[in-house]
């Protein structure tokens, strides 16, 4: 009988005869999960960050689209987070841990940016004043303007009442444009519109930031629009180190410094017929830059620009909605390694035009999964409370009596209050923390009725079809532990399917998640196929942690639909070790066989370290 061992921390030939096969090419496909060094996880969780946007005492109701998570730099050092709506601006309270909105200016003469199209998400930058203090300027092609925040209100940067350093550039009045970055000591605005003309392939750029006040100028020396010598739409622009990338339609160019400071830019295009299609989808990270096009995912250094999706080869052109691939935006999760895209999912039955799932590619790895995640933007954020050692109180949190069971991430509590977050946003004006815990929009319930279909009064995130998971309710106690199904929702309830009729009154309390649900295949197995033999599997071994979830397996044989094998496997959940191994018995001869890994959970992670199967040649193969 010989082995075969996925994951693990060993790869290649050992010499013990063991052959081992690395994650990256074991799995097909991994649902609401990933590898991390070398194990597979199902992912864990997220909560709500804050208060849903404007939902506070004195605010105007909001609750709309998030369209933008940024990370202010203040002059003396420190961060401010701020997140922008459809409709208004948003400052992150430390003290309160809510978001404050943050008023217009009497003197701009608008209600709220008015942005309609869900793919005009905003873009902005630290840009400091000419004396050194704060602001934060802002603007995307569906606003009417380029804002600034200095730390009191929101103000028109175009606007010489609002900003007397502004000077136009010579082409015309500026509007606005699809991005902004703070790069080469000046402000750069790329596909800007200037005199009701958009600039498609165009950076607009100011003067040097003096103390004259140049940097908000752009008809002074060194100040200047430079377009890219190509018919193709700009689709985005970002930072690489000392580089910008800007992705093009099927192209992408280098906007890259001299050492002229009266033409401080020129442009070269990367050798590739590769580009992207989604503004936002660009992601930065480890000397790269990563975004979604429709050819593919693309990958570029300044240099060369390659596809990097060769395991998924055809997700972008059959997974996302080709109608509103624009709608792709991404992220990075440092916590994990991965980068992030979230993207409307092709035949999606979301009423409202909106993303659906998370691509994610974990970039050490080299392996990718698909989330149910309906988040709109990504971000990161050095603010909120994290614990420390002496806030750690087992009369909050029961389970913290016990390192190994605790929902907090060990490892960075003690290390003070700024740990670095993943944010994202969704449509209904929440923001959430990505990797807190192993349930999904966790929320308080405040009354259930008695009905056919129990109508739950909770916050709510939830959408139909969402799994969810009730517990701690007092008084109607019999629909705790109960697993339903989201028939509808509104901002204030949903409604599941649950007939609550004879039970018990609510009398209060009580919280409902929504289910994490992991799948993963793995890759048709028989190593001697390519010799024309069939596979014999005896049985196959898993190396699960204790005190972690159990998981169904699922055998299929060749092509059927249908396994003719179902097991669960289930750790013995004992304090003798760590990890331990369970067997499943496959007993079984076929062309090839392939497993389902899938579990269900709101409370507990699932963690494989190694996965044994023991096989021997078989009989001569019939196909």
């Amino acid at each position: 009988m010989e082995v075969y061992e996925i994951t693990g921390f060993s790869t290649g030939v050992d010499r013990t005869g063991v052959n081992f096969l690395e994650p990256k090419d074991a799995f097909e496909i991994i649902k609401n999960g990933y590898i991390y060094r070398q194990e597979l996880q199902s992912r864990k969780g997220f909560v709500k960050f804050g208060n849903r946007l404007g939902t506070q005492v004195g605010e105007t109701t909001d609750s709309t689209r998030v369209m933008g998570i940024f990370e202010n730099v203040l002059p003396d050092g420190t961060k401010e987070l701020l997140v922008a709506s459809k409709k208004f601006l948003y400052s992150y309270n430390t003290g309160t841990g809510l978001f404050d909105q943050i008023l217009f200016n009497s003197a701009v003469a608008i209600v709220d940016f008015g942005i309609a199209d869900n793919e005009d998400y905003i873009s902005g930058t630290t840009y400091l004043k000419k004396d050194g203090s704060q602001r934060f300027v802002f603007t995307g092609k569906g606003m009417t303007d380029v804002y600034f925040y200095d730390g009191t209100d929101v103000k028109r940067f175009t606007n010489t009442t609002d900003n007397p350093d502004y000077i136009a550039p010579a082409e015309g009045p500026l509007t606005k444009a699809t991005k902004i970055i703070w790069f080469g000591e000046r402000l750069n605005l790329f596909s800007p519109e200037i005199n009701a003309i958009v600039y498609q392939q165009g950076v607009l750029y100011s003067g040097i930031r003096t103390a004259s006040g140049n940097g908000d100028k752009f008809n002074v020396a060194g100040s200047g629009l430079l377009s890219a010598d190509t018919y193709e739409l700009m689709r985005g622009a970002i930072i690489r180190g000392d580089i910008i990338i800007m992705n093009f339609e099927r192209s992408n160019w280098v906007l890259e410094k001299t050492r002229d400071a009266f033409n401080p830019y020129f442009v070269r295009k990367i050798p590739s017929v590769l580009g992207t299609d989604a503004a936002f989808s660009a992601v930065s990270w480890a000397e790269s830059v990563k975004s979604a096009g429709r050819t593919g995912m693309v990958t570029t250094n300044g240099n060369v620009s390659l596809l990097f999706d060769n395991k998924i080869p055809y997700f972008t052109r059959d997974e996302i909605d080709p109608v509103n691939f624009g709608l792709t935006y991404g992220g990075f999760e440092r916590d994990n390694g991965q980068f992030l895209f979230a993207y409307r999912e092709s035949g999606s039955t979301l009423t409202e035009v909106t993303q659906d799932k998370v691509l994610t590619y974990n970039y050490k790895e080299e392996t990718w999964s698909i989330n149910d995640q309906r988040f709109s933007v990504f971000g990161q954020s050095d603010e909120g409370l994290n614990l420390i050692w002496n806030d750690i109180d087992e009369n909050i949190n029961p389970e913290w009596l016990e390192m190994d069971t605790t929902e907090e991430i060990w490892d960075k509590i003690g290390i003070g209050k700024s740990v670095q977050k993943t944010l994202a946003g969704d449509d209904e004006g929440y923001i959430y923390q990505l990797n807190v815990d192993y349930d999904d929009y966790f929320s308080s319930i405040t009354g259930i009725t008695h009905a056919a279909e129990a109508v739950i009064s909770t916050e709510s995130a939830f959408k139909p079809g969402d799994k969810v998971y009730l517990s701690n309710v007092e008084g109607m106690t019999e629909i705790n532990g109960i697993s339903a199904i989201v028939l509808s929702s509104t901002d204030t309830d949903i409604t599941i399917n649950i007939d609550s009729t004879n039970f018990t009154a609510y009398t209060g309390e009580g919280n409902v998640s929504k289910y994490i649900i992991f799948e993963t295949r793995l890759i048709p197995f028989n190593p001697y196929r390519s010799q024309g033999l069939k596979c014999y599997v005896s049985h196959v071994e898993f190396m699960v942690n204790n005190g972690g979830s159990g998981f169904y397996v699922d055998v299929y044989e060749d092509e059927e639909t249908t396994p003719f094998k179902t097991c669960l496997i289930e750790p013995r959940n004992t304090n003798e070790r760590l990890k331990e191994w369970v067997n499943m018995s496959v007993n079984q001869e076929s062309n090839f066989l392939t497993f389902v890994l899938r579990n269900e959970t709101v409370s507990n992670k699932l963690v494989i370290t190694s996965i044994r199967i023991q096989w021997k040649p078989g009989s001569l193969s019939n196909g």
